[in-house]
């Protein structure tokens, strides 16, 4: 390590320390802070909702009275999950089990989802991984580009089209501070080249696109009255960072948020409703203030426009012929 990176790696941690870790969300009080968690007659959708942080989001959704449906893709840990469910709202709750690093498995989750009866009034589309070394999926995709952002592509998009968001819900896109690392741009994403592929960049690069699918959702659906925001959690202890990020999580596991710390501008979010904006470079929800989009000059200047963006997820979509 040079000293050059040393300086880099200090002037790093000393900005976002005290801001992202739970020393944050007590500076500022959070905890202090009240508002209705009164959530009756909601119906909740989150997924990746078997640990971490969407976990504690459906949890306290259940509590506060919604009926929640939690999505994951490993079977046992939703069945734990219901099992710690507060009595009251065990009647509340289910799960669908869904691999949503996989397009075939999204979609059919998707389409199971608009088979059932009712509608959904709060999407969390919370599911997201960062893996140090490249990995595909059997469908030939890097597999974190399907997981954090091409998945909840589908998802919503599916269920916003056929009307499954009722008319006033609300859709939260749970970005990182990794995105404050990339601009937008559709450069780094299903990077299927090994040599070079980055675990960190190409999630930042993941992140950033929830900010741009939250403008170019406000923007498209605004007739339907639905809110769609992007937040950040801050710096939480998951199972997630401990494995993706160990050098880290240990430097940071003793201030590290609780994931209930880590996602509880979600549950703000939908009980408080503040404006949103149409604009990717707005800002993210952050600690129930909307934070700044950048935090460095490099990523003010987008590589595409948001159209260009979603075009290039559309275009991902379509099928592929066999001679491609």
């Amino acid at each position: 390590m040079t000293a050059r990176d040393l300086v880099k790696i200090l002037n790093f941690y000393g900005r976002f320390t005290p801001s992202f870790t739970k020393t944050g969300y007590f500076s500022r009080g959070l905890f202090l802070k009240r508002y209705s968690q009164d959530f009756r007659g909601q119906r909740w959708l989150v997924t990746g909702a078997s640990g971490g942080i969407g976990r504690a989001i459906l949890l306290a959704a259940a509590k506060g009275g919604a009926e929640v449906v939690a999505v994951a893709r490993n079977e046992t840990k939703l069945r734990a999950l219901m099992d710690d469910m507060p009595p009251e709202a065990r009647d509340r709750a289910c799960y669908r089990v869904a691999d949503m690093s996989l397009q075939s498995d999204t979609e059919r989750l998707r389409d199971q989802l608009l088979a059932e009866q009712g509608t959904f009034d709060v999407l969390i589309n919370n599911v997201g991984v960062l893996f140090p070394h490249l990995a595909m999926t059997a469908e030939g995709r890097e597999a974190t580009f399907v997981t954090n952002l091409l998945s909840h592509f589908i998802l919503t998009t599916g269920l916003v089209e056929s009307d499954k968001i009722a008319r006033g819900g609300v859709v939260v896109n749970m970005t990182s501070g990794g995105m404050y690392n990339s601009p937008i741009s559709t450069r780094m994403l299903n990077v299927t080249d090994a040599s070079v592929y980055n675990g960190k960049i190409v999630y930042g690069a993941h992140k950033r696109g929830q900010a741009v699918l939250t403008a170019h959702w406000n923007a498209k659906y605004r007739r339907k009255q639905i809110d769609f925001y992007v937040m950040h959690p801050g710096w939480t202890k998951t199972q997630g960072v401990k494995d993706a990020l160990p050098v880290f999580y240990r430097l940071q596991n003793i201030i590290l948020r609780s994931p209930y710390q880590g996602g509880e501008t979600a549950l703000w979010l939908v009980a408080e409703r503040p404006p949103t904006s149409e604009d990717p470079d707005a800002g993210v929800w952050f600690d129930h203030k909307l934070r700044p989009a950048h935090m460095f000059d490099f990523t003010k200047t987008p590589q595409c426009t948001v159209d260009e963006y979603v075009a290039y997820l559309e275009a991902e979509l379509e099928p592929k012929s066999e001679a491609a």
